[in-house]
């Protein structure tokens, strides 16, 4: 997982107590936020999406900041609420609140469902093709070559292809693909993807989380 980003707070603080500065740099949170949102919900995320500040509220030990996310012709409504502390002298991001926090982990879900299921399935293939390797002295060409070691493939179909020394195979979903070349690595690599809708009027941030008004 990505560290988070760490951004210093204003010089115009100078000597004064954390307290007492009112430095919240509003085009800083939005950066963070944005962060937050796209790494977990990559669905609805591209390179144009930008988080805008509705509002910013002042909390006895921090901020509470109301949002929009928005990606060309595609906008949320106004959510409630990304909370920002001083950490270590700046300002960071902590946690969404409810009642974004709620809608946002059940649509995250979706993508970190698919990437662990999809990782599993290509971890059992992996074993399925040692296996057939050891016997047979070469990898399985197909899946239905499998069936001699008991490998049973998800509903989903996988995509294999296989050279002499090696094969790859790939998962995929609307949310996630992942893929596994053993020539270059041992452990399945899991990416999320924009949805084909993504920036379009009605596209993926509207229909997740309410049209901007």
């Amino acid at each position: 997982m990505p560290q988070r980003r760490m951004f210093p707070l204003a010089l115009v603080c100078g000597l004064t107590m954390l307290a007492a500065c009112d430095s919240f740099d509003k085009d800083v949170a939005s950066l963070q936020i944005r962060e937050e949102f796209c790494r977990d919900w990559p669905y609805g995320c591209t390179e144009t999406t930008e988080v805008e500040i509705e509002k910013v509220n002042k909390t006895r030990n921090g901020r509470q900041v109301e949002f929009r996310v928005v990606d060309r012709e595609d906008e949320t409504a106004r959510l409630s609420a990304a909370y920002f502390e001083i950490q270590d002298e700046e300002w960071d991001f902590l946690l969404f609140e409810n009642p974004f926090n709620e809608r946002f982990k059940l649509e995250a879900a979706q993508v970190g469902e698919d990437s662990r299921l999809f990782a599993d399935e290509l971890q059992k293939l992996k074993r399925a093709q040692n296996w057939f390797l050891s016997i047979y002295g070469r990898y399985a060409r197909s899946i239905a070559e499998l069936d001699s070691v008991s490998f049973k493939p998800p509903e989903l179909p996988i995509d294999m292809s296989v050279s002499a020394a090696s094969w790859q195979a790939e998962l995929s979903s609307q949310y996630v693909r992942c893929v596994l070349d053993v020539s270059r690595q041992q452990l399945p690599d899991c990416k999320g993807l924009s949805a084909e809708n993504a920036g379009a009027e009605s596209g993926p941030l509207s229909q997740a989380f309410g049209e901007g008004g």
